[in-house]
């Protein structure tokens, strides 16, 4: 039979895990009125209960790719193809059997998160030194600044290899077209108007190239 010490330390273990897990999954749950008054009342409580991450808070926002061409002239409409959700379809529609989607998920969305980390970072740079001017200058500076990176150019590389497979896809003419690579951050519809489909979800540009010639 255990000691009465040893008891009643084992209670206070779980009951300090209950309320370790009960704190981190209040504050992890988006838009809740708990988690605001918390914070307000008590500012040390996500320092002290969120070190540990058992719990991994929902992102705001998910990226997309576009690739979009146009005659080089550019006198006819552009065709624009967002690549990251159709990836994603295509994953859906394969599976269980989709083990060459799944590799292109992976290496896609490494790249595209791996260029916006990489003009990210250069991206304050110019923000701090010259403020003011327009978030797409400051994107042209940062991406400047990397490309001669080689890990920015192994990225950017898949992606120019990617794009040619999309396009023999979609059956799109290539000759005398050109094409730009975009990456955006889409934001999420937060929780509370989750059900709200007339919310305004704001896109905002994290990368972009020039136009291009495609090579064949």
């Amino acid at each position: 039979m255990k000691q009465p010490f040893f008891r009643l330390l084992s209670y206070l273990c779980i009951i300090t895990f209950l309320i370790h897990w009960v704190a981190v999954f209040t504050m992890a749950v988006p838009s809740n009125t708990v988690s605001k008054i918390i914070v307000n009342r008590s500012p040390g409580f996500l320092t002290t209960f969120t070190s540990w991450k058992f719990f991994t808070p929902p992102y705001t926002f998910n990226n997309r790719l576009y690739f979009i061409v146009r005659d080089i002239n550019g006198k006819n409409k552009a065709d624009t193809i967002e690549v990251l959700a159709n990836i994603s379809l295509q994953k859906y529609d394969k599976a269980p059997f989709n083990q060459e989607e799944n590799i292109i998920d992976h290496l896609v969305n490494h790249d595209v998160g791996n260029i916006k980390r990489l003009v990210w970072q250069m991206k304050k740079k110019p923000t701090g030194t010259f403020p003011g001017n327009s978030d797409s200058l400051y994107i042209a500076s940062a991406v400047a600044e990397v490309a001669y990176n080689n890990s920015y150019r192994a990225s950017l590389a898949t992606l120019n290899n990617y794009y040619k497979v999309v396009l023999k896809e979609k059956n799109i003419d290539t000759l005398g077209k050109e094409i730009k690579i975009v990456i955006t951050e889409k934001k999420i519809r937060p929780f509370k108007n989750i059900a709200d489909s007339d919310f305004p979800i704001q896109e905002t540009i994290s990368f972009e190239t020039a136009y291009n010639p495609i090579n064949k």
